[in-house]
């Protein structure tokens, strides 16, 4: 017997930014500026209060996932696909002991809904390309929450 297959890739990063946790935390929280920080999302579309399209460049072309927003707190913003692709997602800011930096932990799970689908994002490397973004858009976020002046 082989081993099964992986269907789903998931992604979990973490990333040290010098700027206060409510600050970040905010700007995390409004889902509109997935655009600015997270690498990959060509465009932001807002469907309802916590319903959003989403527009991806990826290695197997251009999606367009929805999501709904499941939890939006002071530290934490977690949404689920609905469209496209199947999991989750999940943003949590965590203020260090200074008060005046902040730990960002980005983790996701997903897989691409249609087994052709699925097939091609494991053959070009989605969950690899997943991570790759994933690291630089927690990069991208330090970048610009560091650039604030506090």
């Amino acid at each position: 017997m082989g081993m099964k297959p992986r269907e789903a890739g998931t992604v979990a990063i973490e990333q040290p930014i010098e700027a206060p946790a409510p600050a970040v935390a905010s700007y995390i929280g409004d889902f509109r500026n997935a655009k600015e920080w997270m690498v990959g999302v060509e465009g932001v579309e807002q469907l309802s209060e916590d319903s959003y399209r989403l527009i991806l460049e990826t290695p197997v072309g251009r999606l367009e996932p929805e999501v709904k927003i499941l939890e939006h707190g002071n530290d934490a913003i977690r949404w689920t696909y609905t469209s496209t692709i199947e999991g989750s997602g999940e943003v949590t800011v965590s203020e260090t002991t200074n008060g005046s930096s902040c730990i960002v932990s980005y983790v996701s799970d997903f897989r691409l809904k249609g087994k052709v689908l699925n097939r091609a994002a494991r053959f070009v490397g989605m969950e690899r390309f997943a991570r790759k973004n994933g690291e630089r858009s927690l990069l991208r976020l330090k970048h610009l929450m560091e650039a604030r002046r506090y």
